[in-house]
Parts: C-alpha cells; sequence; structure tokens
C-alpha cells in the first residue's frame, strides 16, 4: 500500500477541491492526501452532486480509490460528477498510475503530472472544463488490456448502497439512489435496475415491477426489475433455517454475486512453480467481520470480503501452492462466495473442505466440482487444478456472464458468443478426417470451418462423416499447390464469416476446450492474437511426448501458428498474411506487434504439436525438440496433458500408451 500525500503545490492556491471517495475508501485516508477541511464526496452513500452544465464546477475533482479493479468499479457511479479543469486520480493500493494523453473532443490537456511511489496518481490539467467522470472512464479503459471497455447490452442500473454489483469498466451503466433509478424521464433510461432487496423484504428473486407498465419514447416498455435476496447475513441465514435460506440463495444463484472484472482478475502471470505451502483463508477474530486473512511467507495478506480481492491480493498469494477455503467468514454467504470465485477467476489453485450447500447455491457446478480436497505438491497436477477452475470461474461468474444471465432472466438483449472462423489448410489428404474430428469435438463455442486443400481435392468421405455426426458449417477450397501458402489462408479468411479468425494445423490435436480456452484468454488478456506455445509437443519419428520450457499466460511475440486465434478488425488492419511460402505464421505475427497490437500465450495443456520427419514450413530438426536444455519433462509414447481428452481413435497407433496412462 502507498502513503503519502500529493506532492506539495500541485492543488496549491485552490479554493473549492472535491475529493470523490470509492466505496471502499474511508473519509480518514481521503482526507490524509489533500487535508480533511477538504469537500468530499462518498460513491456508495452520497447523492449525486447538484449542478448544471453552466456551472463552473470545482477547481479540481480528484478520485480516490483503492486499486485498478475499483477504479474500473466505480465508472458508472461517477457520470454525473461535475467538470474542471484539473481532474485527477489516486490508487491508494497501487503501483503503476493509469496515463490518459486525452481524447480527440476533450479539451487539450496541458499539463500531466503521474507518480507511482510514495503515493500513485495522476493529476491532469485541461484548457478547459472537462466532466470528471469522463476523465474517469478514459483512466479505467486504459488501465485495461482491451481497446474498448464496451460490456454490452443491456443497460444496467444499480443502487449505489450495493457497490459490489456494480457493474465493472461500464461507463454506459448507472449507479446512484433508488429515486434516480426509478426517473424515467430521460433519453438514455436503463434497460434493467438491479435491487439488492433486503433478505426479509424480498421472498422471490423477482417481481414485476410498477416501471414495466410505463410507457418510455425512446425504449417503449420498460423492463422488470432484478431484486436479489442473496445479501443476508449469517444471523439471517440462521434465522431463516438452511433449507428455507438455500432456497433463497439458489434463486439469486450466481447472478448474486455480481459481475467480477476479468480485466483484473485473471491467470495473466501465473506462478507455475509454488514457492510455498497451502494457506487458509480464516476468519479475522475481533475485528471486523467482512475481513479474512491468508498467511503467507511475505506477510499476511487480508482480504476484504465485501469487494474481493485485489489486484495486489492476488500478485501476494500466486506463489502458494494453494489457498484453502475453510467457509468460515465474511458477512454472510454471498460475500464469502464471491471472494472464492474471484480467486478461482484469477488462477490461485484453490482446495477446500466439503462445499456446504450455501455455497453450492451461489457458485455455479462447474466452479463447485473444482474445489474439494487438496492440492497436489505436483507442479503439473496444480496448474491443471487451477486450469480447471479458472475456466469453470471465468466462463460462469465473469462480467459477460452475469450480464447474460441477468438479461436471460428478464428477456432482455444480451451479449452472443462470438462466431469463430476456423481456417484449415491441408495438402495431406490423408489427415483430413483427423483434422475435422479435432475442430468438431469443440464444445461451449460457435464455430464454422473453412477447409483450404491446398494442391488437392478434398476426399468426399470424410466430409460425408463430418456431415453426418456433426453441424458445423462447412465450407470448401480447392486451391492450386501454385498458390503460395499465405495466398491461401488469405483466400480462406476471403470466405469466412466469423468476427474472429482461428488457423488449425491439420496433424495437430486440439483438446474440445482449445477454442472455449482460447475465447477466454481473448476476453481477459485484450490481446489482436491469442494462442499457445508449443508446450506439448509428439516427436513422431522417435515416438516421444516432450514438454519444453514455455512460458505461458503471458503476452509474448510468439505463439504456434497451429493456435492463432485473430480478431478480424487486427486481421485487415495489417493485410492479413503475408504471401509467402515459408514462415507464413510468424510473419503475421510480427505484422501485428511491428503495428502496435499484442500478442498473449495462454495454457498448452489443450494442444499437441505433432512433429514429422519432415514438411514443416519451420524445420530446426528434430533435435531441437528433444534437447534436455529446452524440455522440462519427456515421455515414450504419446502423453498429452490430461486436458486434450484425447480420443482412442487419434492416438498413434505406434505410441499407445498403456491403460491410464498420463504425465
Amino acid at each position: 500500500m502507498t502513503s503519502g500525500s500529493l506532492p506539495a503545490g500541485l492543488l496549491e492556491g485552490l479554493d473549492d477541491v472535491l475529493v470523490v471517495r470509492g466505496p471502499w475508501v474511508g473519509r480518514d485516508e481521503a482526507a490524509a492526501l489533500v487535508g480533511a477541511a477538504t469537500r468530499q464526496l462518498s460513491l456508495r452513500e452520497d447523492p449525486p452532486p447538484d449542478g448544471s452544465p453552466a456551472d463552473p464546477g470545482p477547481d479540481a475533482v480528484l478520485l480516490v480509490v483503492r486499486d485498478r479493479a475499483e477504479l474500473r468499479q466505480v465508472v458508472a457511479a461517477c457520470r454525473d460528477l461535475p467538470a474542471s479543469t484539473r481532474v485527477g486520480c489516486v490508487l491508494l493500493d497501487g503501483d503503476r498510475p493509469p496515463l490518459t494523453s486525452g481524447r480527440p473532443a476533450w479539451p487539450r490537456v496541458v499539463s500531466l503530472t503521474a507518480a507511482s511511489t510514495p503515493l500513485c496518481f495522476t493529476l491532469a490539467e485541461l484548457a478547459a472544463p472537462l466532466p470528471a467522470g469522463r476523465f474517469v472512464a478514459d483512466l479505467a479503459r486504459r488501465t485495461g488490456s482491451a481497446h474498448l471497455m464496451a460490456p454490452g447490452w443491456p443497460v444496467v442500473a444499480t443502487e449505489q448502497s450495493a457497490p459490489a454489483l456494480w457493474a465493472p469498466g461500464d461507463a454506459g451503466g448507472l449507479v446512484g439512489p433508488p429515486s434516480r433509478l426509478a426517473d424515467v424521464s430521460g433519453d438514455y433510461p436503463p434497460d434493467l435496475v438491479v435491487i439488492d432487496a433486503d433478505a426479509a423484504a424480498a421472498p422471490t428473486a423477482r417481481r414485476r415491477s410498477p416501471r414495466a407498465q410505463v410507457e418510455h419514447h425512446v425504449l417503449g416498455t420498460l423492463a422488470d426489475e432484478l431484486r436479489l435476496a442473496s445479501a443476508m447475513t449469517w444471523a439471517e441465514y440462521d434465522a431463516l433455517g438452511p433449507e428455507a435460506a438455500d432456497r433463497r440463495l439458489a434463486a439469486d444463484g450466481g447472478l448474486g454475486l455480481g459481475g467480477l472484472d476479468v480485466q483484473v482478475l485473471n491467470p495473466a502471470g501465473f506462478v507455475r512453480a509454488a514457492a510455498a505451502p497451502a494457506a487458509a483463508l480464516t476468519p479475522l477474530v475481533g475485528e471486523p467481520s467482512w475481513l479474512c486473512r491468508v498467511e503467507t511467507p511475505d506477510g499476511p495478506v487480508t482480504l476484504d470480503t465485501r469487494r474481493g480481492p485485489g489486484e495486489g491480493d492476488v500478485t501476494r498469494l500466486r506463489p502458494l501452492r494453494a489457498v484453502q477455503v475453510p467457509w468460515r467468514g465474511a458477512t454472510g454467504p454471498r460475500d464469502y462466495c464471491r471472494t472464492v470465485a474471484a480467486l478461482a477467476m484469477a488462477g490461485v489453485p484453490l482446495e477446500a473442505d466439503p462445499v456446504p450447500s450455501w455455497a453450492r447455491a451461489l457458485l455455479h457446478p462447474a466452479l463447485v466440482e473444482t474445489l474439494e480436497g487438496p492440492v497436489a505438491t505436483d507442479p503439473m497436477a496444480r496448474e491443471l487444478r487451477s486450469i480447471r477452475q479458472r475456466r469453470a470461474a471465468l466462463t460462469h461468474h465473469g462480467a459477460v456472464a452475469w450480464r447474460a444471465g441477468a438479461a436471460a432472466r428478464t428477456g432482455l438483449q444480451h451479449p452472443r458468443r462470438p462466431l469463430v472462423s476456423v481456417l484449415l489448410p491441408t495438402r495431406r489428404p490423408e489427415m483430413l478426417g483427423f483434422a475435422l474430428r479435432q475442430v468438431a469435438r469443440q464444445r461451449g463455442v460457435d464455430l464454422e470451418l473453412v477447409l483450404a486443400a491446398h494442391g488437392h481435392e478434398p476426399d468426399p468421405g470424410p466430409l460425408a462423416e463430418l456431415a453426418a455426426t456433426s453441424t458445423l458449417p462447412l465450407t470448401t477450397l480447392s486451391v492450386p499447390a501454385a498458390r503460395s501458402f499465405g495466398a491461401l489462408l488469405n483466400d480462406a479468411a476471403d470466405h469466412a464469416h466469423g468476427e474472429v479468425l482461428l488457423k488449425v494445423d491439420d496433424d495437430d490435436w486440439y483438446g474440445p476446450d482449445f477454442v472455449a480456452d482460447l475465447l477466454l484468454a481473448r476476453a481477459y488478456s485484450g490481446a489482436d492474437v491469442v494462442g499457445c506455445p508449443p508446450e506439448f509437443v509428439y516427436v513422431e519419428p522417435l515416438a516421444v511426448t516432450v514438454r519444453r520450457k514455455e512460458a505461458t499466460e503471458r503476452h509474448r511475440p510468439v505463439v504456434a501458428g497451429g493456435t492463432m486465434m485473430v480478431s478480424r478488425h487486427a486481421f485487415h488492419a495489417v493485410g492479413g498474411f503475408r504471401r509467402m511460402r515459408r514462415y507464413v505464421d510468424a510473419g503475421l505475427l510480427r505484422a501485428v506487434t511491428d503495428a502496435g497490437g499484442s500478442v498473449y500465450a495462454t495454457h498448452g495443456h489443450g494442444y499437441v504439436l505433432r512433429r514429422g520427419a519432415q514438411g514443416h514450413t519451420w524445420d530446426p530438426g528434430l533435435g531441437y525438440f528433444v534437447s534436455r536444455r529446452r524440455t522440462s519433462a519427456q515421455w515414450r509414447g504419446f502423453h498429452p496433458s490430461p486436458l486434450l481428452e484425447a480420443d482412442a481413435l487419434d492416438v498413434p497407433p505406434v505410441a499407445r500408451p498403456a491403460s491410464g496412462a498420463r504425465p
């Protein structure tokens, strides 16, 4: 945590400084920065400031939040902050100040002052007043990894007294007192009003609102309210009795936890080798009921379960073998489960006592089934546990999943899954059936397949088998052998309809969650290209599987060519694939990075690269792949990660492992 005050003279001579406190910042903490006499506004407690557009506003507006997660959380709550020529942000627990050089429609930025120590802050002076909410939204967007900060429909309004339910990074949302949420006179009303109902007063999770009968000149009939009744304390849970209380919790399910911010809580930076033993998430005796602590070799990490872990907390917990979950602490079931889901999303391995009924009511079953039992000391088993947990939490408890669930509950428009166009080039007719099976086994995603046969006509037999066993849309091309590989891939892309393009190879193995995991990585990394490194390699001439020493869950310049998922926007921005005969994949990656784009490597457990004796566009020799210096493990035969879920039909016959064999 940083300490201290703003540098002397930075706000000197200003008579009216408005300090805006995030929901988890105390009055004394804010006063220590700029003086106790400064005017303060709490986003969680105080009504929005009055004032007209003609009001010159305060001399400066300074937002004070704990970290990047809270900065993104308060975007909607800051929408009505007044304008000023000086606007800034302090991150009390941050180590990287959010920066902006301004926007085209803004007044010119005259000066920008920022520091990371002893206080993490940014302060801008502009040539004319700017609504402070716009400044906050731009800082939040730039602290995330995505180019755009667009949570999608529906437009959600939330009571200011329930900050845990505020949608992260939502500049179009609305946060305010109930009277403001009930106002339907504006031109941009919310689609959905989320009410954090008192458990005793709201026996059902949702009820028809009188607002639904109001005709609005923009939307027509307004939507239902979404009343969440799961914010009960432990005393209220006990008073209701487990059976009745669990029914009420289950009526909300994961919606009661709010949408967790995948831009902050994600596995980027996962530590593969644990440096410390497991430690328990335990309540603090004699402290506020919402605090829990995890003891680490570098000191205790205290978690405020009302808001969940911050990014600094996650960094300090990563070296632990696991965090033990004893299901004790917090003010009630909802806060506790939100903390568990957030740690899982961040990739922190969790091991738990048997999951109680109240937690099963709030956490998605896919996450619950990964929690019980100890986390193994073996690094690979520990990583597999983390991957399964993060996949479940990101898929079912992230902000997009929450918004889709809330919209589905009320029949509103909601984000849809992107269509992924799989580009499958092949010049090996004998591999066609194998390659089609790898694509057809993908689950939980929307795909189309563009098959580009290089120098031959596709065998109708495997195509007929695909049509008989799958609903996968298929487009086939037959391209002359003389056409360059880069041109062939561009031809395939021209026939694709998806907003995301994925190049795969015809001889590599792909697990059933391979595409789904890439889409998750794309969402939390914001990268223009996501893929896997060639972490697991089957060296066919030697009948050996190796695991290479590859860094994963990192931004890096290169991923395996048979795993490259690229946004259509980035693909067209760099002109597609270069018309080369070799190194086509490397050419696209370099073009993206040279253009200022980013490449992210997620885990490689759902992919196995096949390395033959010849026929590869990149061929450093077999010795490169089996070098002990470059590998962390080697096995005789075909030994993929368990996450590949290899089909027996596709295991190399000469290298079939003994029954149940795994690395």
